[in-house]
């Protein structure tokens, strides 16, 4: 789907989005039958009822599997995408507990980088990622800062070489998550599927349009309700298909849940400083 339509629609309020997109889809339809009724008269069109119904049936088939086939994908990228961000969360988590092993001031510096880091990803890099920004720059500095602080640790005194190299393969899964969590962001569905998700509602639609009914009531209670089906549906996908855009986003409650418990100190040894934003500048490194 064209990027600025659908950014639209996922901005809107989520009764908005599905009504604009089900009473759009009912509105053409019903205004296309309008019309061929005033070209075609029922009468004529009546007379092929049989193989209309008949092309209209295997049509119809094909498409409910095409919607269901992209419904659920979009839906199990959504799933995918809120499980991303919970392991990433979880990971954070599960530094700051690792570092309980470090000695005291290298534990304090880690501790206060991972929760500056919670508060950038809830505070700023959500409602960025919500706006479809992609401007993540902080935050992988910060997770650099982190491990430039771990490859740098020659303490040998606290006997914490095994939990420092625990610590740095966790941060190397907590890089992957991130990355994973922007690749989910920018996902989408291909070009191809929205063409053949636009095209076969328009044949379904226009076979039902051709149909001839006696009671043109009738015509137009069916065809709008079987417009508005697709488009309840149509509505579904546009709106998964964005999982940290507009209202319906993934939620950021992992990452809101960590700031809340670090804040509160309620993780062993976290009466460590935790004081937000304040996050010194990256060691300087020489040759």
């Amino acid at each position: 789907m064209t990027g600025a339509v659908q950014q639209w629609l996922v901005g809107l309020p989520t009764f908005a989005a599905i009504l604009a997109v089900a009473g759009g889809l009912a509105a053409v339809a019903n205004g296309t039958l309008w019309l061929v009724g005033r070209w075609v008269p029922a009468e004529r069109r009546r007379r092929h009822n049989e193989i209309t119904g008949m092309v209209l049936e295997a049509s119809g088939t094909l498409y409910a599997v095409l919607l269901s086939f992209v419904a659920i994908a979009v839906w199990e990228d959504f799933k995918r995408a809120d499980a991303i961000v919970r392991s990433e969360a979880n990971l954070v988590g599960n530094l700051y507990r690792a570092t309980i092993g470090l000695a005291p001031d290298q534990a304090e510096d880690i501790r206060h980088k991972l929760f500056v880091y919670a508060e950038i990803v809830a505070g700023d890099e959500w409602p960025g990622m919500m706006r479809g920004e992609r401007d993540a720059a902080a935050g992988w500095q910060l997770l650099d800062r982190v491990h430039l602080a771990l490859v740098t640790m020659r303490d040998a005194a606290h006997g914490s070489a095994a939990v420092e190299t625990e610590i740095l393969a966790r941060l190397n899964d907590l890089y992957d998550a991130r990355r994973d969590r922007f690749d989910a962001a920018s996902a989408s569905l291909p070009p191809v599927l929205w063409w053949n998700l636009i095209a076969g509602g328009v044949i379904v639609l226009g076979l039902c349009v051709m149909l001839g009914c006696e009671s043109r009531r009738v015509h137009v209670l069916l065809t709008t309700a079987l417009s508005a089906s697709i488009g309840l549906v149509l509505a579904l996908i546009v709106l998964l298909d964005a999982p940290f855009r507009g209202i319906n986003h993934v939620s950021d409650a992992p990452f809101a849940a960590l700031v809340r418990t670090v804040g509160a100190h309620d993780f062993p040894g976290a009466d460590l400083p935790t004081t937000p934003r304040a996050v010194p500048p990256p060691p300087h490194v020489t040759d």
